[in-house]
């Protein structure tokens, strides 16, 4: 009953997808224009050589809680001359998302900006993205004359507005609080920092905080919270419109594309997989629309790029697969006001930083960053299958000899010159559903007859199950799953129909990398010269205090550490202090 009601929701939803990729949604969902992005980030101007971080809240403007829209938002980065570099996808947890770009060396110094989105918000041009001006700075790149480069240093320490003072007053409840064990402390030593909510109950919500050395470089302020708050509250509208160009990404990351039949073939109703092969493998079956239209909805686990789709048809070769391109922001109104003045006094702090980021990146083996364990994805038949491990018995080299001598519930029969296999059961006609779903590490095998000539040496396991399968809107007589050795089966089977393409995914999760300066730690003779001493992206607050242990880098000065986010009921949240190392 479980799987009917899955079965029956995907369905559900893809009709709602298809409706509105066709523009016929006229009744609007009430909520259209009800999500907005706030976007903060370590700092304002980097060098070539640093790493940005940057987390995204996608909220509902009405109150600043997390959307329950959107899945996915998307980061860019334009240039000066409004062109987009580099585009980011990120998996949004409970509207929350973050994720990192390193600042390669091919940048020229200029102005940019860091933009974010959802796909539902390109629906609302009033709400289209948000945006942070970022400055950077390139030191191997020698300064063209007429490039327009300069930069309004009293921005640096600009002051919140009139309006956004109000903002500020509206806001001036201090909910959560954070002290230092210290207020100065020496190089390399263990820092300890304490978060406390001052309210009665415990201020749950979703912060980050960011230690970073403070030096002359100039760099703009940020919005806080409170006055992305305000400002939403003030300018929002709740206009509805009355069609979408943009399928909202309401569960999960949406893959969508349409087949153009070459001989003027009805394209309706056709059936589609897409397969990310590999040892946890990912495998989708859709139907298309009139238009030949098809959506497919990706999991956040297994993060793989590598796809395969194909058309499920006697003839496959007659239909060719177009994916549509990623969401486009139009990046034609952006304005860049700000201007960045690089002067001769900052030439020394310009070169010490850059020094301390190339010596950083020297040492990255020792100190890169790690990825968050992804799930362990189980195949979707984990539950029903039988499964033959083939070392268990005896060798076979051929699928032929292994279903005669082996695999009892498989058979096999020549038809056309051609094998087919078929599962066998002895209570049901299972022909008469149809041929059993054949997958190979997770690859969709339309032609049983490619798997005979096949090396068995190569499988590590044969699973399958001997009853009537549903898979997707197909309806199957069993399947077969083969599990290769080294899950390398697709890398070698070529076949005109199958296209083989690159899907850009969400940004898997980091670990970032904090030094332990501990007794008996091994890192005495590898230097230290993090300008960000800690940037930690998702902070929950479970309990009335939790506590942040860090360690100061071999850097000496002046480091502002910042707590920022939104509690569970939206109550915008920002403190900044201020601590030295000497």
């Amino acid at each position: 009953m479980d799987r009917t009601k899955q079965l029956l929701i995907l369905v559900l939803l893809l009709a709602f997808s298809m409706s509105f990729a066709q523009g016929n949604s006229n009744a609007a969902v009430t909520t259209a224009s009800q999500e907005t992005i706030f976007l903060h980030s370590n700092t304002t101007t980097f060098l070539t050589g640093e790493t940005l971080f940057y987390k995204v809240y996608c909220l509902n403007p009405l109150n600043n809680k997390p959307s329950l829209i959107s899945k996915i938002a998307y980061i860019e980065l334009v240039d000066n001359e409004k062109k987009s570099f580099q585009k980011n996808k990120v998996f949004l947890e409970k509207g929350i998302g973050s994720g990192d770009y390193f600042i390669p060396t091919t940048l020229k110094t200029g102005n940019y900006k860091l933009i974010a989105y959802t796909k539902w918000m390109l629906n609302n041009p009033e709400l289209q993205a948000f945006e942070i001006d970022i400055f950077i700075i390139n030191p191997f790149q020698t300064q063209e004359p007429n490039d327009n480069v300069t930069f309004d240093i009293s921005q640096k320490h600009s002051t919140i507005t009139a309006q956004n003072s109000s903002s500020a007053i509206l806001n001036n409840e201090k909910r959560i609080d954070f002290e230092l064990d210290k207020e100065s402390y020496y190089t390399r030593e263990k820092a300890s920092l304490k978060i406390k909510s001052l309210t009665e109950s415990i201020e749950k919500g979703n912060y980050s905080v960011s230690i970073r050395k403070i030096d002359q470089i100039p760099a703009l302020r940020q919005t806080t919270p409170q006055e992305f708050a305000y400002k939403t509250a003030n300018n929002y509208s709740s206009d509805i419109k009355n069609s979408f160009t943009y399928v909202p990404e309401l569960r999960s990351e949406l893959i969508t594309g349409a087949i153009i039949s070459k001989t003027n073939s009805d394209v309706n109703n056709k059936s589609l997989s897409l397969s990310l092969p590999g040892k946890e493998y990912v495998l989708k079956i859709v139907k298309t629309n009139a238009q030949g239209k098809f959506a497919f909805l990706l999991d956040q686990y297994p993060n793989f790029s590598s796809a395969i789709i194909q058309v499920l048809d006697k003839n496959p070769d007659e239909y060719t697969i177009i994916l549509d391109p990623l969401p486009q922001f139009d990046t034609s109104k952006l304005q860049f006001s700000s201007k960045l003045n690089l002067t001769p006094d900052l030439k020394k702090e310009i070169e010490d930083r850059s020094t301390a980021s190339q010596i950083q990146n020297a040492y990255y083996q020792i100190k890169k960053d790690s990825l968050m364990q992804e799930a362990v994805v189980s195949p979707f038949f984990n539950s029903v299958e039988k499964t033959y491990v083939l070392d268990d018995y005896t060798r076979f080299p051929t699928l032929k000899e292994n279903v005669v001598e082996v695999i009892v519930e498989l058979y096999y029969r020549r038809n056309n010159g051609k094998y087919e296999l078929r599962v066998r059961n002895d209570h049901k006609d299972l022909e008469s559903y149809g041929p059993p779903l054949i997958i190979v590490d997770g690859l969709q095998i339309q032609n049983a007859n490619d798997l005979f000539d096949y090396n068995m040496a190569n499988v590590n396991k044969v699973s399958l199950i001997s009853e009537p399968y549903v898979y997707g809107s197909d309806l199957y007589g069993g399947l077969i799953s083969f599990e290769t050795k080294n899950y390398d089966f697709a890398t070698n089977y070529v076949k005109k129909y199958l296209k083989s393409t690159e899907i850009q995914r969400p940004n898997p999760e980091k670990v970032y990398y904090t030094p332990e300066y501990n007794a008996g730690n091994n890192l005495k003779r590898i230097p230290d010269y993090r300008y960000q001493l800690l940037w930690k992206p998702n902070l929950s607050l479970d309990k009335k205090e939790d506590t942040l242990t860090f360690f100061t880098s071999d850097l000496k000065g002046d480091f502002e550490v910042v707590l920022e986010g939104f509690t569970e009921d939206g109550k915008p949240v920002y403190v900044s202090k201020n601590i030295t190392v000497k």
